[in-house]
C-alpha cells in the first residue's frame, strides 16, 4: 500500500482530503495535547483508503497555517497508550515507523500514517461497541458507519479468518 505524501512547507498548498487530516493539538496550556477526535479519523483511515493526520496544524475557514506542538513527547506518549489500549481502540494498525515527529519552519509536528486495515482486522474501531464505534472517510469527513456497513465488513473478516485458519 502506498500512502499519500507531501510537502508541509508549502502552506498555501495545504487542504484537507480523504486521505488528510489536519488537527491543532495544542491543548489548553497551547504545550500540546492529544485531540480526542483523533480516534474517528484513525478508524476512518484504516476503514476506508488509508491516509494522513498531521498534529499542529490550525484550520481558519478553510486555510491552513503550521503552528507547531511545542511539547510533542506526552502527546506522543498519550497517542500510543490508547492505541495500545482495546477498550479504547479495537486494534493497532501502526508500526512504529508510522508515527513521525517532523519539523518544519522550525515548529514540530507529528505525522501519523495510518494504513488501510486488512480485510481480517476490519472494522476498526473506537470504544467497545462495533456498531457504535466504527467510522468511513467520506470526502474530508469521518462518518459513522451504518449497522449495514458495519455487518458488512464482519462478514468479510469472517471469512477472511476462516481462510487464514485453512491454510
Amino acid at each position: 500500500m502506498t500512502y499519500p505524501t507531501f510537502a508541509l512547507d508549502d502552506i498555501t498548498s495545504l487542504h484537507e482530503s480523504a486521505q488528510v487530516e489536519f488537527k491543532l493539538a495544542r491543548g489548553r496550556d497551547g504545550q500540546g495535547q492529544l485531540p480526542e477526535d483523533i480516534w474517528a479519523t484513525y478508524s476512518s483511515f484504516a476503514n476506508t483508503l488509508g491516509g494522513e493526520i498531521i498534529l499542529g496544524v490550525r484550520e481558519d475557514r478553510g486555510h491552513f497555517t503550521i503552528e507547531g506542538i511545542p511539547n510533542p513527547q506526552p502527546v506522543l506518549q498519550e497517542f500510543w497508550e490508547i492505541l495500545d489500549n482495546p477498550s479504547r481502540v479495537s486494534c493497532n494498525i501502526l508500526a512504529i515507523y508510522d508515527v513521525q515527529l517532523i519539523e518544519i519552519m522550525n515548529k514540530k509536528l507529528i505525522r501519523i500514517r495510518v494504513p488501510l486495515a486488512p480485510e481480517h482486522l476490519k472494522p476498526v474501531f473506537i470504544g467497545t461497541d462495533v456498531y457504535t464505534g466504527s467510522y468511513f472517510r467520506v470526502g474530508d469527513a469521518d462518518m459513522h458507519a451504518s449497522r449495514k456497513q458495519v455487518m458488512q465488513m464482519l462478514r468479510r473478516a469472517h471469512h477472511c479468518n476462516k481462510q487464514l485458519k485453512a491454510r
